[in-house]
């Protein structure tokens, strides 16, 4: 049970407010939470990569969140980015520095700085284009890399790292439009591949919310883990 809870932002305090495992609710100032089970004080913060814990809860293992003091997600833009990149810097396959094209406002540090946590030192290409979608943000990142031996092995890359995700989706056959991702937790992505040796060029979109995935529902979805609960409790809707 986490006895007190503390945020400001009007989509967190809704989601934490249905949280059925959590005695209090109070408005504060922070774009994260901040919660007390017994005397341990935690919180969950936005964009401050320089925590030893920070990153797509997707891409890490449970027990640092599980015993962190303190946690950050990315920002917007490094979320999405961490959604197309995640798996290919882990794989070891980026070739060279990858374009990242958003639609909200973005900082070039603190992208590179993400993607340093996960294992890329090269840095990325980031341009906004604040392209109006309502609520929803938009990426499309593309990215050079090492040809695999077989191409399946994008596809299985992806799915080790969100096959099991509850909030990041592939989704290769809608229409894809923002009303997908429109107050709804979860992200989506999709791949397209130009394929030649020794180099292909992967072109992978994403878009979510920017109260879900990219936003509250994120905050939340880390601080379930943190205080040991079901990754989707209270994260329902927006």
């Amino acid at each position: 049970m986490i006895d007190v809870v503390e945020a400001g932002d009007p989509c967190l305090l809704s989601i934490l407010r249905r949280h059925p495992h959590i005695a209090r609710v109070d408005v504060g100032s922070d774009k994260g939470v901040r919660f007390r089970q017994g005397t341990w004080q935690r919180n969950v913060v936005v964009g401050q990569p320089e925590l030893e814990v920070a990153g797509l809860v997707e891409l890490m293992d449970n027990n640092p969140l599980v015993c962190a003091e303190s946690a950050s997600v990315p920002d917007a833009a490094s979320t999405l980015a961490l959604i197309a990149l995640g798996p290919l810097v882990r794989a070891g396959l980026l070739a060279e520095a990858p374009t990242v094209l958003v639609n909200v406002p973005g900082e070039s540090a603190l992208l590179d700085a993400f993607l340093a946590k996960e294992g890329w030192t090269e840095g990325a290409i980031l341009a906004v284009e604040e392209v109006d979608f309502g609520s929803v943000c938009a990426a499309t990142v593309i990215a050079a890399i090492l040809t695999p031996s077989r191409l399946e092995d994008i596809d299985d890359l992806y799915e080790e790292a969100y096959g099991r995700s509850f909030f990041v989706t592939r989704d290769e056959d809608s229409d894809w439009d923002a009303k997908l991702v429109q107050a709804q937790p979860h992200g989506l992505y999709r791949l397209r591949i130009a394929a030649d040796v020794p180099q292909s060029l992967l072109t992978v979109q994403v878009m979510a919310d920017r109260n879900g995935k990219c936003g509250a529902a994120q905050i939340v979805h880390c601080m379930n883990v943190m205080a040991g609960f079901e990754e989707t409790l209270a994260i329902s809707g927006l």
